[in-house]
């Protein structure tokens, strides 16, 4: 839409939401609540662009003057072509909280980014994330466990999301790398810096490792924004936000994995926490956790699959991945579990037309069944008959 006229001397120009919203992604104080303000004084930021300064301090109250000048200086620079053609370069697609992509449970929560910066896969922010968390100095069993949990989840179809910090953070990326680019999960880095200041420095290659995985490594900071105390913990609520839980794997009594897990309480996700040495000052984060009911205790990532099951039933989606046929299938599955329920797609049917369908000895298909039934995937009907739940 072209401009109106402005008053004498001044510049005519246009601006689109998106130019707007990477523009003002520039301006450290400038954020949702800032923009959300612009929003209901002037009804678009086109049009916020053209008001003079002093009209947005009077019409914003959460804005003062010197902050006008900065806004309105943005919105009428050309920072946002020139950030778009180096992005274009650097291969990088840059989100806005009006794009597709952008995942409805991040720009559901009270300060969701103006913008994500995507190297990767970005449509992997739609989908079935649980975010692994821990310190930056982890026991050789706390980095154990988070290899061991990423591998597992990754393996059945969920993806793996952490903060690319040095310890258990890179543990949980590796572990889903290691189950192999053929897997149905992948991991997401969220970076608490600009995607071309990355840090550490040290997991810079592991950041390209998982983007060249089919993963992802996303951040909300414009080219050349180096982190700093605010940026990382700020980073901790997108981890929080786009994950359907948060698997605690180490944290001390003043860690700040806590922050996310604080966040995760804040956005209505699940919280769970392996246990760890009852005498280790590294796991009092994780007991006090699970005794105080904030978060349920898991020893196997069996135990987030299984229940993950519950919680999509109660919300009315059952979860799944595909088959090589395209067929939906429950996520989680082993091979062989596999097999069993491709083999009750042709109908109901006894333990031991199950097995001659399924090509697996009868002794292994009938501990398999009751496995599945626990989960509620198989269910028994009279006569020693079984069928798909």
């Amino acid at each position: 839409m072209p401009s109106a006229a402005l008053a004498p001397g001044s510049v005519i120009f246009e601006t689109t939401e998106r130019a707007a919203l990477i523009a003002l992604n520039r301006v450290p104080r400038v954020g949702a609540a800032k923009v959300r303000s612009l929003l209901r004084a002037f009804g678009s930021l086109d049009e916020a662009a053209r008001a003079a300064p002093a009209a947005i301090a009077e019409r914003c109250k959460d804005i003062g003057p010197a902050l006008a000048d900065e806004a309105v200086a943005a919105l009428r620079s050309d920072f946002a072509a020139r950030e778009e053609a180096r992005a274009e370069a650097a291969n990088v697609r840059i989100l806005t909280w009006d794009d597709d992509l952008y995942p409805d449970s991040l720009r559901a929560i009270p300060s969701p980014p103006l913008c994500l910066y995507c190297a990767g896969e970005a449509r992997l922010l739609r989908q079935t994330q649980v975010a692994i968390v821990g310190t930056r100095r982890p026991t050789v069993y706390a980095t154990e466990q988070a290899g061991r949990f990423a591998l597992g989840l990754a393996s059945a179809a969920i993806h793996v999301t952490s903060g690319l910090a040095e310890g258990v953070d890179a543990a949980a990326h590796r572990g889903a790398l290691d189950a192999g680019p053929d897997a149905p999960g992948k991991t997401i880095a969220v970076v608490g810096t600009a995607l071309d200041c990355l840090y550490p420095e040290g997991n810079k290659p592991l950041a390209r490792d998982i983007a060249r995985a089919g993963g992802l490594v996303v951040s909300e900071y414009p080219f050349g924004r180096h982190g700093d105390a605010k940026t990382f913990p700020q980073r901790n609520r997108i981890v929080a936000a786009i994950s359907k839980a948060t698997l605690v794997i180490e944290a001390g009594a003043r860690s700040g994995t806590l922050i996310t897990a604080s966040f995760a309480h804040d956005f209505g996700r699940v919280v769970y926490a392996i246990p760890g040495r009852v005498d280790s000052p590294a796991f009092v984060g994780n007991h006090a956790l699970i005794r105080n009911g904030e978060a349920r205790l898991v020893t196997r990532p069996a135990d987030i699959l299984e229940e993950f099951g519950e919680l999509d039933l109660r919300e009315g989606r059952a979860p799944t991945a595909k088959t090589e046929d395209g067929e939906a299938c429950p996520i989680g599955l082993s091979g062989e579990e596999l097999r069993l329920w491709e083999a009750l797609g042709a109908g109901e049917c006894s333990l031991d037309v199950l097995s001659e369908r399924a090509e697996l000895p009868l002794p292994a298909v009938s501990a398999l069944v009751i496995g599945l039934q626990m989960r509620r995937l198989v269910r028994p009907l009279p006569g020693g008959l079984l069928r798909r739940a």
